[in-house]
């Protein structure tokens, strides 16, 4: 019987698995339940229930405040990663670590593949790789799963504050010369129990398909929600400073998880559902 413990239950892509996964084996722990940076705490809990794999979501996923505050971003990313992955050897259960694009410098002009050599320019990419290495290191029976831009119906994301600022603007302006691939955390949810499910531990990159840049993304969104009335401006990357730089080309390769027959579909598909679903009628 496969026995699952979700850390980071709270976040988007922990509620979405929340919601795929059988609640009698089924551990969800959020972030008030289990700090991750606590060694004691996640062995603690790895013994009481026992689980056959463990999803790692957890993490501090804002990227500009990680520049500010680097020892909490290593403590939490890459101090929780090891934390977590020394718990699952413990316990003799496998751990899929949920990693980031952010672990590539986004120089290349193709889509990043699982073999790419990695080279963060952030504080937060950095403390994402060192997260993977931790994980690798301690335990052989592990999924590093990297993935990039998540939205869902859950927390804050890019999708629900363009929806917010679309409503009280007049005007917006978004980056268009970074290259992305939005990807519904239903669908990256989805497709990690997949995953797990052909007991093939190794590094796998799950994004949806394609690629737009931020500016391409808000369109479509906009488009698709009829919003009409917001003017909306492409800008370039040097036009919107942030404390965290940001990789020009965030395009994941699907290439390991479709070797074993892992697909997502693409992005536009899965955000018109999205849309659909849980914005039209309720915005």
């Amino acid at each position: 019987m496969t026995r699952i413990l979700v850390t980071g239950a709270g976040g988007q892509l922990g509620r979405d698995l929340g919601r795929r996964l059988p609640p009698d084996t089924t551990r969800l722990a959020t972030r008030e339940e289990l700090d991750v940076a606590d060694a004691g705490a996640a062995a603690a809990l790895a013994a009481e229930f026992a689980p056959t794999v463990v999803i790692h979501t957890a993490a501090m996923t804002n990227v500009d405040a990680c520049e500010g505050d680097r020892e909490r971003a290593q403590a939490i990313n890459a101090g929780g990663a090891r934390n977590v992955a020394i718990a699952c050897r413990e316990a003799g259960a496998a751990m899929v670590y949920v990693s980031t694009n952010y672990v590539f410098d986004g120089c290349q002009r193709r889509p990043y593949d699982e073999t790419d050599a990695t080279n963060p320019i952030s504080i937060y990419g950095a403390t994402k790789l060192a997260g993977e290495h931790a994980v690798i290191e301690t335990l052989d029976s592990h999924f590093v799963v990297r993935t990039s831009t998540l939205y869902g119906p859950h927390r804050r994301n890019f999708v629900n504050s363009l929806v917010a600022a679309a409503a009280s603007r007049d005007s917006l302006s978004y980056v268009d010369d970074q290259r992305v691939t939005p990807t519904s955390t239903a669908d990256l949810a989805g497709a990690i129990l997949e995953l797990i499910k052909t007991d093939d531990p190794g590094m796998y990159h799950l994004v949806n398909q394609g690629e737009t840049s931020w500016y391409g993304w808000a369109r479509a969104v906009l488009t698709a929600l009829e919003i009409d009335g917001v003017e909306l401006n492409p800008i370039s990357a040097a036009e919107f400073e942030r404390p965290a730089a940001v990789p020009a080309n965030g395009v994941l390769a699907n290439n390991a998880a479709r070797a074993r027959g892992v697909e997502l579909r693409g992005w536009q598909e899965a955000l018109t559902e999205f849309l659909n679903s849980h914005i039209k009628g309720v915005s």
